[in-house]
């Protein structure tokens, strides 16, 4: 694909600016300042869109840079042969107004796009950072030293071990491994021993409960058993005219003994549901008891009249069947205990107040009627001991429910962090192997080509680069290597450059333009001439240079190369 036609309708300093391109090499002249850096943007930004950054650094963003300044539109055309047709580009950068269209001029038609706002996916499948990476040279700046050979050297290795210019492998694993850091599973395993260990001392608790309470349970017995015993001998014997002797109860005495055997008796019945809340069915609701009753009136008054009964027969029928049913209801309601008072366990103060009246009721009797009530005061004392000891081992068992609640816990998260980790291992370990695959097969190719433009560029003065274990750039210099920092600026930028078209060479399966941004200012003319004669073996349909050394033009004449000239005012 290459580029017909620039229109920089509203674009940085340019209004309304036309450029036009060819295929083939295109020379682009123009002054410091002249706007060379802005169309080079201008063309990324036609291909892939320019992003509006957040933050403190949006205001020295790209997007801000291009932005016109005195409050203009943001957008332009271009027109692009791709696959042999020209195809009309037209695109609004502003960030709440963004467009972007393309259309099939010979077809007539609009083009849709595999990605909204970039040719990326429709046109060719290099990526934004890729081109910007590979295929758009720009100059290095004003001290390039031991910073360009690191760059050198930071470019090559992203480039052999991930394939890609951006993308840092060191950088990479060591942010992985400091997220591995992060999820450290130790301490919340060593949680879990301790854990563990305090739920083993809690073994025994459900066996000691059940103990405890069947020995509450087994007292309640005997105190219901003592307290009917005790209740028979507070009779006393009558012996009437005839001679015959009867027993006579005392019914407010036998009442109160009776309040206390109930008493013992619910409270073991109580005891044994303390843990449990009885579900509720839907069969024991009144309202469902009522609905049941009046759809079975319904029905049978339905039926009644369905069949072939008389009137009176008819009625006879309905009125037998609704009183049955209401009877069954009022049945049902007071099995429910509507109709009944609740009936209440006395409470402990009762208990005892029920007991102090029996020993007074003992003591005042007329007929000399004694009952020892000693047995319920040692029975309130011994059931108080066994409620203590429930207690005890009742919050233990609340202990125990709470530290197997927290084990679920840290065991669900022991598990989502040894999935984290294996996660993160996953990576590492991928990371690694592409690399190596990448490396392998782009490694060897990137040294070949280097070394071959660098041979071209320098006269033959420096045969051999490559990249070392470390992934540093080293050239051979007659007998030995040395590392590119320790060579002039003008030999490293050459250098530079050359690993740039090498990698162009490789990359441009696409044959996208490849754009160079005013990059020879450190060039003497013989290397100069060497490296322009260079573009020749770049496989691409469009090469855009750009340059303010006004001698560029007589140097590809004289190497009878063709191009197109366009020169910046």
């Amino acid at each position: 694909m290459y580029l017909n036609k620039l229109l920089l309708k509203e674009f940085g300093k340019f209004n309304n600016k036309t450029i036009d391109l060819k295929p083939g090499l295109n020379l682009i002249y123009g002054q410091n300042e002249a706007g060379k850096t802005t169309v080079k943007e201008f063309i990324v930004g036609m291909l892939y869109g320019i992003d509006k950054s957040r933050g403190l650094g949006a205001r020295l963003d790209n997007y801000e840079l291009r932005k016109p300044l005195d409050g203009r539109g943001y957008s332009g055309k271009a027109y692009i042969n791709y696959n042999n047709k020209n195809h009309l580009i037209e695109r609004s950068f502003l960030r709440n107004n963004r467009k972007l269209s393309v259309m099939d001029i010979q077809a007539g038609r609009e083009i849709k796009l595999q990605n909204k706002n970039s040719l990326h996916g429709t046109m060719f499948d290099v990526d934004k950072s890729t081109y910007v990476n590979t295929l758009c040279i720009g100059e290095y700046g004003a001290a390039p030293g031991k910073e360009l050979a690191n760059e050198m050297s930071n470019y090559l290795g992203n480039l052999s071990t991930t394939g890609s210019a951006d993308i840092d492998k060191k950088d990479a694993i060591e942010r992985l491994k400091i997220e591995r850091k992060k999820h450290d599973v130790k301490p919340v395993i060593e949680k879990l021993d301790n854990i563990a260990a305090e739920i083993d001392t809690f073994k025994g608790v459900d066996d000691e409960l059940a103990a405890i309470r069947g020995n509450i349970s087994e007292l309640d017995h005997e105190f219901a058993m003592e307290t009917a015993k005790r209740k028979r001998e507070a009779r006393k014997m009558i012996e009437d005219d005839d001679g015959e002797v009867t027993y006579e109860e005392n019914y407010q005495l036998s009442a109160k003994l009776d309040n206390l055997a109930e008493s013992a008796v619910k409270s073991e019945i109580l005891d044994e549901v303390a843990d449990k809340e009885p579900e509720e069915k839907l069969t024991d609701k009144i309202w469902f008891i009522i609905l049941t009753g009046l759809f079975v009136v319904g029905v049978i008054a339905l039926m009644v009249n369905i069949l072939p009964f008389s009137d009176g027969v008819r009625q006879l029928f309905v009125v037998c069947t609704a009183i049955f049913v209401v009877v069954t209801i009022v049945e049902g309601l007071y099995a429910k205990g509507v109709f009944q008072d609740d009936i209440t366990t006395p409470s402990e103060d009762e208990f005892k107040r029920i007991i102090k009246e029996l020993e007074k009721e003992s003591e005042s009797s007329e007929d000399d009627i004694e009952i020892d009530m000693t047995f319920a005061k040692e029975y309130a004392e011994k059931k108080a001991e066994l409620k203590v000891v429930e207690k005890e081992l009742l919050d233990k068992r609340a202990r125990r429910q709470e530290l197997e609640d927290e084990f679920n816990v840290m065991t669900k998260k022991r598990d989502e962090l040894e999935k984290e980790i294996h996660a993160i291992d996953l990576a590492i370990n991928t990371i690694n192997d592409m690399s190596a695959q990448i490396h392998g097969d782009l490694g060897f190719l990137i040294n070949d080509n280097i070394s071959d433009i660098v041979s071209k560029i320098t006269d033959g003065k420096y045969e051999d680069v490559y990249l070392d274990e470390n992934l540093h750039v080293m050239v051979r210099d007659g007998d030995s290597y040395v590392g590119i920092e320790y060579l002039s600026a003008g030999t490293m930028e050459q250098i530079y450059l050359a690993v740039r078209l090498s990698v162009a060479r490789l990359l441009c399966k696409d044959k996208m333009p490849l754009i160079i941004d005013d990059i020879f200012t450190n060039y003497d003319e013989p290397r100069l001439i060497n490296t322009l004669d260079c573009l020749k073996t770049i496989d691409t349909e469009q090469i855009i240079l750009m340059t303010s050394n006004p001698h560029i033009g007589d140097m590809l004449d004289e190497l009878d190369m063709d191009y197109n000239y366009v020169e910046l005012a």
